[in-house]
């Protein structure tokens, strides 16, 4: 699943993941993969599962998602594109 990260609780060391689908989930600190908790920040992209904890549903194997750009890749392309070209047109 994916998600955003919706609230540090720092002092308790967990967090609070809405998902894309509207379920929020809680996390604790224990569940992140690739990342530390401290360099976390609300806003951010994951992906994560939902396991059945002790206390109810919690997000698990919660991972960071590379930020996006603004433009996308479609722009990417196109500068590549205009770049090689130019390149053809000099020589």
């Amino acid at each position: 699943m994916k998600g955003v990260i919706w609230h540090i609780y720092r002092n308790q060391q967990k967090g609070m993941i809405r998902g894309d689908d509207g379920a929020q989930v809680p996390f604790p600190r224990s569940a992140l993969s690739g990342a530390e908790f401290h360099t976390l920040s609300s806003g951010q992209r994951v992906s994560y599962r939902v396991h059945d904890g002790w206390l109810g549903k919690e997000a698990v194997e919660v991972q960071p998602l590379p930020i996006e750009g603004i433009a996308g890749q479609g722009w990417n392309e196109a500068v590549s594109k205009d770049v090689a070209g130019e390149r053809l047109k000099r020589d």
